[in-house]
């Protein structure tokens, strides 16, 4: 049983009976259930009840066990003193609070019990996404909101990381952007690698050289491990550049090239492919913060990102290596950057400024992207929606991951609708 459906069974008074008895004798009148706390500290506040004749306005704590109080701490947290109520489904021992037992009711004795075997076997199913029979029959107003306030929660997610790396590197919001860009550019199977070059070669290093191509590929691939042994002329002049310069910003952290994944992996994708493009948008980019926060759109947004390629890394997927297609950075891989990167730094300097207008200008960018196709993506189209836009697949993979896979029906309106249809 879990507290969830707990929860739902106390917030809409799913009792066979209105006279509730407490495990001492007392009886319990419910006024008003409170608003329910998806924060820390007790599940419901504000409620009001009455037990025997005396009314009480306060916190209600729900639990499987009584005896789960004393499991989470709550007798050595000053948030439950408050706590007028405990509703559980088994009463193994009384809870006391200031030395007095705490009021507590035995909901299983109440709660009818198809209602239950209801709940097991709709959270039970083994598709994922549970509700996903019916619905067809749901109102579309109520999958918007469903998709609305998943597009935002995602977003929140992502920004939250910007933020978090941000108060990691003391504040610095060019280093932070430019960190969170590099880990982007390695996309899943380098993205690691990427992070820790962009760790050990500093953004200030890199603006020291503006514009200056050939340092700046010396530092990145000097810095990625990848100029040992030239087995060319570009690579020998890369090399020497970075003796230099490694020597004179006294660069010691440098990756080696057996970090970098390439098996299974298509040539435009190898990490000596990314890694030119990372330091083609380097080249050409040295406001990063600034440049980011003029973008309100997908065509600038693109613009920000695709930058051309000198002529090596134009005719080349590696040092010595030609090839006859151009190693540009797709379409699909732009949309990624601005999906996990670019969207995400706009809400979390939104956030940072307490200010709406960036993370605006994030959801309509975002809104401007083609739809993603994934296997998540699939199940939802599988089942009657189909998204419109990048916002609405970002909106879907959250709440497939972050409702469906663990089984929060119960915290989503759509099976909410489901478990308690409106009358």
């Amino acid at each position: 049983m879990d507290e969830y459906f707990l929860q739902f069974l106390w917030k809409f008074q799913k009792f066979e009976s209105k006279e509730l008895i407490l495990s001492k004798g007392s009886s319990l009148t419910v006024f008003q259930t409170g608003h329910q706390n998806h924060h820390s500290g007790p599940d419901f506040l504000e409620a009001k009840i009455k037990i025997d004749d005396l009314t009480w306005s306060g916190s209600v704590e729900i639990h499987y066990k009584s005896s789960d109080w004393n499991r989470h701490k709550h007798q050595t947290d000053r948030a439950y003193e408050n706590v007028i109520l405990h509703v559980v489904w088994i009463n193994d021992g009384d809870i006391l609070i200031n030395e007095e037992p705490l009021p507590t009711l035995e909901m299983s004795q109440y709660v009818a019990t198809n209602l239950e075997q209801e709940y097991r076997r709709y959270i039970n199913q083994p598709e994922v996404i549970r509700c996903g029979p019916k619905l067809g029959d749901i109102p579309q107003i109520q999958i918007s909101a469903m998709i609305d306030r998943a597009v935002a929660s995602r977003l929140q997610e992502k920004s939250v990381r910007v933020l978090d790396t941000l108060e990691q590197l003391g504040g610095d919001w060019e280093e932070t952007v430019y960190q969170t860009l590099a880990r982007n550019f390695g996309f899943k199977t380098n993205a690691e690698a990427f992070l820790k070059l962009a760790s050990s070669l500093p953004y200030h290093v890199i603006r020291k050289h503006a514009g200056k191509e050939q340092q700046i590929y010396a530092l990145i691939f000097g810095m990625a491990g990848f100029l040992e042994d030239p087995v060319d002329e570009y690579q020998a002049s890369l090399s020497t550049e970075f003796s230099y310069l490694a020597k004179k910003f006294q660069l010691h952290r440098m990756l080696d090239r057996h970090h970098w994944k390439h098996a299974k992996m298509r040539p435009a994708n190898f990490p000596s492919v990314r890694l030119s493009q990372f330091a083609a948008f380097l080249t050409q980019e040295n406001q990063l913060l600034a440049n980011l926060l003029n973008i309100s759109g997908r065509k600038e947004a693109v613009g920000f990102l695709q930058k051309s390629l000198p002529d090596y890394w134009s005719s080349h997927f590696d040092f010595g290596k030609p090839t006859t297609k151009s190693p540009r950075i797709g379409t699909k891989s732009i949309e990624n950057i601005i999906i996990n990167s670019l969207a995400p730094v706009l809400g979390a300097y939104s956030k940072y400024l307490d200010e709406v207008i960036y993370l605006e200008r994030a959801q309509h960018i975002l809104e401007q992207l083609p739809p993603e196709s994934n296997h998540i993506i699939q199940k939802w189209i599988d089942r009657g929606i189909t998204p419109g836009n990048g916002a609405e697949t970002q909106g879907l993979i959250y709440q497939y991951q972050s409702f469906c896979t663990p089984k929060k029906c119960l915290r989503c309106n759509i099976g909410m609708f489901i478990l308690n249809p409106p009358k």
